[in-house]
């Protein structure tokens, strides 16, 4: 009983995971995920400002 529980756990968390798939954008001719979109963008934006410690964050505009 206890061995199915555990297998019933895992199935039910690796398809709520499945479904938190992050989405991917079009960056430099590259499509890569949009958290490592947001890391190179403040990464080339410290560069040219090193005293700015940068957080890039990447939303889709609502029309609301």
């Amino acid at each position: 009983m206890k061995k199915k529980s555990i297998i019933l756990i895992a199935a039910v968390s690796a398809l709520a995971l499945a479904g938190c798939q992050e989405p991917n954008i079009e960056y430099n001719g590259q499509l890569i995920p949009v958290s490592e979109a947001e890391e190179r963008i403040a990464d080339e934006l410290e560069v040219e400002n090193p005293d700015l410690d940068l957080e890039v964050m990447i939303s889709e505009e609502s029309d609301d």
